[in-house]
């Protein structure tokens, strides 16, 4: 849209020129006008000229000042000056100020006419042009975090020097100094076993965004970036990247705090690198960031972990104690592979060795030899092979040496300890029971949801529901589907798809070969009979 603004203190010719010119014939959408600088500048407040056509003497405020005030205020707008007087010092000024162009009064119309049709078209040109910028921009920096991705991975991964970087994206996309201090800060969410990819794709793009646009946050330069699902990872730097510094330490605290609002779906800790002064050295501090996130595997999660200063020894088992586990396991003594657990646990907790894959191989052994026992007293087969839980899945998803030895204890609790009393016993599916009624119709309930609820494994999940009830987990839960689905066919204006979705399922097809799998009939012949049964009452 164009704006034109005239100012002339001559009423005649500031009234002959809004109201006799053709504008909206040459292009021009809204025409305001003003006697002077003074009043001129009022106007401007509420109203953007595209173009200024101003008498150059006038009273209060002359047309060079005021088209010094107007290209503060509005630096793409274009000058016409107008006089009656052939002043070479208005015309310097006029240079100076980049007018388009000078009419000399009285106005030609033509040559007003053949003016407007030059300029006109420059000034659509140039808002096409600046609108253009406008939406690169716009989508420069909504998708800023994706191109910071990218540049995240080529720093700890190659060793790019950041000057090499920022010649290739520039400032805008990596805000970093090339001079000073750096540090890597890893920060690792460790995923609740119910969340989906495509869940987890959601998140970490709405975390990338966010950081994106925290810019400065808490005075620190920096980039992030995601490799792969678990490790967010930030480059950073400022006048002194010390991992101890309260800055630092700040930074830390308001990242965990943007990080907590989904904490129900993930829990996180932060671990910082040692800092350099070389940039270079991007690939060594991500190495160091993830060895000090690793703290959270003695200490516990949702902290802020720095590089580790104290000496760190190799543990090593001794093998007797496997062989001791399954004899007292076959003795059926809980109480003592309790004790045995809880002091293994404090041994290896004391040693701190970093190689934590080893520490989950010694309790995924215990694991095995207690599964492969019990196995044999035919206490944990549920009877429902899509039940059967990988033993190492579910010691994988423990964060903790405290969460792995709770583990291990819970299932030697469930196998070997007294059983319930038949009230707890009702008591605990009762619990289970009714978390399943109230989720079964969303297809998001799965044993690994219940699980977490119930807090048990879910191999004994499953086979404490079978024990106490007769029929697997899934059976129940296909069996409330069922009975729903009845109540849905009974309505006849409720289609299929919508049926099979409100039960908590996604293939139609896989519903109505279940349906008639339970019932003996498919669902249009249920409520067909259903109907039938209703007309002849």
């Amino acid at each position: 849209m164009i704006n034109l603004m005239i100012v002339d203190d001559e009423e005649t010719t500031r009234s002959s020129l809004e109201e006799l010119v053709p504008w909206s014939e040459w292009g021009i959408d809204n025409v305001r006008s003003a006697e002077n600088g003074l009043a001129a500048l009022k106007l401007a407040e509420h109203y953007s000229p595209s173009i200024l056509l101003t008498d150059i003497r006038m009273p209060k405020m002359n047309g060079i000042e005021l088209s010094k005030k107007i290209r503060e205020l509005f630096p793409d707008c274009m000058i016409i000056f107008l006089s009656g007087f052939s002043d070479k010092d208005y015309l310097k000024s006029a240079i100076q100020l980049s007018a388009v162009d000078y009419l000399e009064k009285p106005i030609d119309l033509e040559e007003l006419k053949a003016l407007f049709q030059k300029i006109v078209p420059r000034l659509l040109e140039a808002t096409n042009e600046k609108a253009n910028q406008t939406l690169l921009l716009n989508s420069f920096n909504e998708n800023i975090h994706l191109l910071r991705q990218e540049i995240i991975l080529e720093l700890i991964l190659n060793k790019t020097e950041l000057s090499d970087l920022i010649n290739q994206y520039g400032t805008d996309a990596i805000p970093l100094h090339t001079e000073g201090n750096v540090l890597v800060i890893c920060t690792v969410l460790n995923w609740k076993a119910s969340i989906t990819n495509d869940e987890k794709s959601l998140i970490k793009h709405t975390i990338l965004k966010t950081l994106s646009h925290c810019n400065p946050f808490l005075n620190y330069r920096f980039i992030a970036g995601f490799v792969n699902d678990n490790y967010l990872i930030i480059a950073a730097n400022d006048e002194k990247s010390d991992p101890h510094s309260l800055k630092t330490k700040a930074f830390g605290d308001s990242l965990l705090e943007l990080l907590r609002p989904a904490s129900n779906l993930y829990s996180s800790s932060i671990g910082y690198s040692i800092s350099s002064n070389q940039s270079i050295d991007f690939p060594d501090l991500y190495k160091s960031s993830l060895e000090t996130v690793k703290q959270q595997f003695y200490y516990g999660v949702n902290q802020i972990f720095h590089p580790n200063t104290f000496p760190v020894l190799s543990f090593e088992i001794d093998k007797t104690l496997y062989s001791q586990f399954r004899k007292l396991l076959r003795n059926s003594s809980a109480d003592e592979l309790i004790i045995l657990v809880k002091h293994l646990t404090t041994d290896i907790a004391k040693a701190y060795d970093p190689d934590t894959n080893k520490i989950r191989n010694i309790y995924f052994k215990f694991l095995r030899i207690l599964f492969e026992v019990t196995m044999q007293w035919s206490i944990v087969d549920s009877g429902d092979i899509n039940e059967n839980i990988p033993v190492w899945q579910e010691s994988e998803a423990r964060t903790t040496l405290q969460e792995l030895s709770d583990f291990l204890i819970t299932n030697i609790e469930i196998i070997l300890l007294k059983p319930d009393s038949k009230e707890n016993t009702i008591a605990k599916i009762g619990e289970i029971k009714k978390f399943i009624l109230s989720h079964c119709t969303s297809n998001q309930l799965s044993i690994q949801s219940i699980a977490e609820h119930t807090h048990l494994s879910q191999t004994y999940l499953c086979a404490y529901f079978k024990k106490s009830t007769g029929r697997t987990i899934n059976e129940h839960i296909t069996e409330l589907r069922i009975e729903k689905a009845k109540e849905y066919l009974k309505d006849r204006n409720m289609k299929l798809y919508d049926i099979t979705t409100s039960i908590g399922l996604t293939d139609t097809n896989y519903f109505s070969t279940l349906f008639k799998k339970y019932t003996g009939s498919t669902p249009s012949e249920f409520r067909e009979k259903h109907l039938y049964d209703k007309k002849t009452l």
